[in-house]
């Protein structure tokens, strides 16, 4: 074989090979990077962020987060958790690292974390972390697909892929048996509701995943086009809206549902005259992490008791 045919095979198979070796796998808003000794994450505000491959000391700065990890059983690289994170239970014995909104940056910097995830946009700790060249992600979720995809791609970052998408498969299993009952009913069959997270009344609007939760449950979510996460609407609205479901979140208020009910003008609504108000978790049905399809059964058993009889 003449030597410039040899030459050029040879230069074929070494690009052919550095090629194998350089290749970046797309894996949702991931890249992986063979020959990095980091992974690169587009998280949910579209923020490219360097973290490595195996990250070996976590900080979640959400319980939604701190309820992923868990399920993804990397709880013993979990080094700090905001004070509000209490589920699982052994989660109430990790570093506090502050509030979900209030974090300590001076706590985390202390752990040498080389990963922090977030659930909240706010770019003064975003920057106040990556000053100290901590990988900070911020994973949120407006529906309940988003969930999904953000259980898998923790998976990813934090070097579970399989048991991220074991979950995620899981749990979507566990949404379509849901689903396949709800999408037999009919336009009319389904029941105006709306879903109250504080007494102002502040409401799940059509940004949250809760209102994809509503929808998904055999509900129309009255406020749904109203697009924001938890919009503060009058009182006057919700009577005029009429609701034949109301779910409140009772911040451990036991007598919530009966302050609804007794409310100045809320007699002439259906949901009060039929006595369907319903008190939900607060820690299952609002946070978007694994047991979010054990809330969306329950809301839809609320809503449409004889789908399950």
């Amino acid at each position: 074989m003449p030597k410039n045919k040899i030459v050029i095979i040879a230069v074929i198979i070494a690009v052919i090979f550095s090629n194998i070796i350089i290749l970046n796998v797309i894996f949702g808003d991931i890249d992986l990077d063979a020959s990095s000794e980091k992974n690169i994450f587009y998280d949910s505000l579209g923020r490219k962020v360097e973290v490595p491959k195996h990250p070996k000391r976590i900080i979640s700065m959400a319980p939604t987060i701190t309820e992923i990890l868990y399920a993804l059983e990397v709880d013993d690289r979990l080094y700090g958790v905001t004070t509000y994170c209490n589920y699982p239970v052994d989660a109430q014995t990790k570093t506090k690292i502050g509030g979900f909104s209030t974090p300590n940056i001076e706590i985390i910097v202390s752990l040498e974390s080389d990963l922090v995830i977030w659930a909240k946009e706010d770019l003064n700790v975003i920057e106040s972390l990556e000053a100290y060249d901590i990988a900070i992600v911020v994973i949120i979720a407006n529906n309940l697909d988003d969930i999904l995809k953000n259980i898998k791609d923790i998976g990813v970052l934090v070097d579970e892929e399989e048991k991220g998408k074991d979950v995620s498969n899981s749990l979507k299993t566990q949404m379509n048996m849901i689903t396949d009952k709800t999408d037999t009913l009919k336009t009319n069959e389904k029941l105006k509701s709306y879903f109250e997270v504080w007494e102002t009344p502040t409401v799940v609007g059509g940004k949250s995943f809760l209102h994809d939760m509503i929808e998904k449950a055999g509900g129309i979510n009255i406020f749904g086009d109203i697009y924001d996460v938890f919009p503060t609407v009058s009182h006057e609205s919700v009577i005029n809206e009429n609701p034949e479901v109301i779910f409140v979140t009772a911040m451990g208020r036991g007598w919530y549902t009966v302050d609804v009910a007794d409310r100045a003008g809320y007699d002439v609504i259906d949901a009060v005259i039929n006595n369907r108000i319903y008190e939900c978790d607060d820690d299952m049905f609002t946070r978007a992490g694994p047991r979010i399809m054990d809330a969306l059964e329950k809301m839809t058993r609320y809503l449409h008791p004889t789908l399950f009889s």
